[in-house]
């Protein structure tokens, strides 16, 4: 491995992406054929850590080993709603004592950077294995809604995995470039929602020709597909509870196969409108194991997710009052992030903005990696470069 590739990496709550400029082609990694690594980590006793689609499966047999949505826990203080809202949602314990919280897991208690460091160094050994090159620099993308402590807690990460962030650049501002508005020589103002699976960022953006300048933000650290995945199973659960009086929580087993259910679940409902949901052995009724059979419509999901997708409304309508700007001053919409496929987002939007204006990449799950992979021309003299995009984050190497 003579030459250096310099990678572009999305790293998010619930998946992970990256890809590289080859001979000024973006070419994205791949996990058994799949453009997304989930950002999950199996901890065992003793061997190596698992990552990506075999941890996520050990949360089906082994869920207290299995860390999930790390990403949410990087950078937050100790005392942050943050740390109790993780600790709610996963069967992992946290220690509290001191500045900065650690994971409890039967090996030993983790920092948050030591787990996120295991992803991303898969997914540096992933890409060694796929360029046949070394990998040490890494262009980087950030939540516009991230704690403050975020973006040192992602350096700190990295430099774990031995990876160096020449950049940190706005994960709005990265979907930006995969939408190619830079290919387009214009002056107007950019909306670019971006729906992952942790967060909801919204980013107002100028362009002045080929340079885009962030003029406001807004966003939700607790509002992604996880949260639609969690709310689909909440729903399931009340009603097995209201039909048996059995309480899915009581088996983290079962929970987890429940939450892993519905996100396929919610995967489908992107592109159908009804998905037949079925689960063996769910729960008890009458001292008896009992199936799950579910007809989950388009309809009764969205009502499910209504509050969220109020919430994504808040955030919107934010985002458009801190920079000053209407509906109807907005020259285009674009959306990025795979939560921005489901359909009732789209339909809120519209209520919001003309049909006309709304853009979405082919793949919009993607898009802010590739946004990121088309920015680290600037780092190896590749002809591809964007070569203005307004401010970007410069890097502490310390903190």
């Amino acid at each position: 491995m003579s030459r250096e590739v310099v990678l572009g990496i999305d790293f998010g709550s619930s998946t992970t992406s990256a890809g590289a400029l080859i001979d000024d082609r973006v070419e994205l990694l791949h996990e058994q054929g799949d453009r997304v690594i989930p950002s999950v980590v199996y901890i065992p006793d003793r061997g190596a850590p698992e990552v990506g689609r075999r941890a996520a499966s050990r949360a089906l047999t082994d869920p207290t080993r299995v860390v999930r949505s790390v990403k949410r826990l990087l950078g937050v203080p100790v005392g942050s709603e943050l740390v109790e809202q993780w600790a709610a949602a996963h069967p992992i314990a946290i220690d509290r004592r001191g500045e900065r919280v650690s994971l409890k897991l039967p090996s030993g208690e983790l920092a948050p950077e030591q787990v996120a460091a295991q992803i991303l160094g898969r997914v540096r050994e992933l890409a060694e294995k796929r360029f046949g090159a070394t990998i040490k620099r890494v262009v980087m993308t950030t939540s516009a809604a991230a704690p403050v402590g975020y973006r040192a807690a992602l350096v700190r990460a990295a430099k774990i995995a031995h990876l160096e962030i020449v950049e940190l650049i706005a994960e709005p501002v990265a979907g930006a470039l995969a939408l190619d508005l830079h290919r387009q020589d214009e002056n107007r103002r950019i909306l670019i929602a971006d729906f992952g699976g942790g967060t909801f960022d919204v980013s107002a953006v100028v362009q002045e020709r080929m340079r885009f300048t962030p003029v406001a933000v807004a966003g939700d650290h607790w509002l992604g597909g996880d949260d639609l995945d969690v709310a689909l199973a909440e729903a399931m659960s009340g009603l097995i509870a209201r039909k048996s009086g059995y309480d899915m929580h009581r088996d983290l087993v079962r929970w987890n196969e429940l939450l892993y259910r519905c996100e396929l679940a919610k995967r489908q409902l992107s592109s159908v409108r009804e998905v037949p949901f079925a689960m063996a052995e769910a729960y008890l009724h009458e001292g008896q194991r009992r199936d799950l059979r579910f007809l989950i419509d388009e309809g009764w999901a969205e009502g499910v997710w209504g509050k969220l997708l109020a919430r994504a409304r808040t955030v919107i309508e934010t985002g458009l009052a801190n920079a000053g700007w209407t509906p109807a001053s907005v020259d285009v919409v674009g959306l990025i992030g795979g939560s921005s496929l489901i359909p009732a987002f789209r339909r809120m939007l519209t209520e919001l903005f003309d049909r006309t204006k709304l853009t979405i990449p082919h793949d919009a799950e993607t898009a802010v990696a590739i946004g990121a992979t088309l920015l680290t021309a600037r780092h190896q003299g590749s002809t591809a470069a964007v070569r203005t995009v307004g401010p970007v984050a410069s890097v502490a190497s310390g903190s």
